[in-house]
């Protein structure tokens, strides 16, 4: 059972980050991960934030975000901001569903996805700033926790609207178990990292953003992988404004 347990919590590590093991796995495999996303979230934030707990760049805080954005950047190799830049082109000009899914499917970069990549990027390297300025370490785990409480959220959400591919995979396991799990970790995680106003501010916000990517789900008839990496992106980047707007 624990052989069991610690094998399903690599997969998702090594499913989402690159600092995870890469193991044979079958579709099934995948559906028992989404529990484990908030704890995923939170060794990615650790091993981006040892450098800089150990002296790296220590009182240059733009550098500090600066590489923190790019660590994440890498070692998640990107997906996440593909996902909210596929849904950006997709759903820019007007979310009509055909036209929406047929540009998700082009591989192709248009002006809205590089737009809202500029302004994720953007926003994430600012607050990123301010988190480092304000000598809250924790606080930088607490924003990649958040983020895939988030990706676990948007699984329920969306499980309604599945279409076929590997977002769906994980939306099948989404439970009410999985997603009581994710959350319960993340308010632990949260307990140590930040105060109590900047969570409660983080998962008001951070609602938000499932909402607007739920309705568009609705708009356009289906939800894939994509709208689990835009949640991603959307979570991180309400842990930082809320972080912000708490000091």
């Amino acid at each position: 059972m624990r052989i069991g347990i610690v094998r399903d919590f690599l997969i998702t590590l090594g499913f989402m980050t690159r600092i995870g093991p890469i193991l044979e796995i079958e579709p099934e495999d995948l559906r028992r991960t989404v529990k484990w996303m908030p704890l995923c979230g939170l060794a990615l934030g650790a091993v981006i934030i040892i450098p800089f707990y150990l002296g790296l760049f220590a009182g240059k805080f733009w550098i500090q975000a600066w590489l923190t954005l790019a660590a994440s950047i890498y070692l998640t190799r990107g997906l996440h901001f593909d996902g909210i830049a596929d849904i950006a082109d997709g759903a820019g000009p007007f979310p009509d569903p055909d036209k929406f899914w047929r540009i998700i499917k082009d591989s192709c970069s248009g002006v809205f996805g590089i737009l809202v990549l500029v302004v994720m990027l953007t926003g994430q390297l600012i607050g990123f700033y301010y988190v480092f300025e304000a000598g809250a370490l924790g606080a930088v785990l607490w924003v990649f926790v958040v983020g895939r409480l988030g990706n676990a959220v948007m699984c329920m959400a969306g499980k309604s609207f599945a279409r076929p591919g590997q977002g769906s995979l994980f939306m099948c396991g989404a439970d009410k178990f999985s997603i009581a799990f994710a959350f319960i970790t993340t308010v632990v995680a949260g307990i140590f990292a930040v105060d109590l106003n900047t969570q409660i501010l983080t998962y008001l916000l951070a609602a938000l953003c499932i909402l607007f990517l739920y309705r568009l789900a609705k708009k356009v008839n289906g939800a894939n992988g994509d709208f689990l990496g835009g949640a991603v992106v959307l979570s991180e980047t309400a842990a930082l404004l809320a972080f912000v707007a708490c000091h």
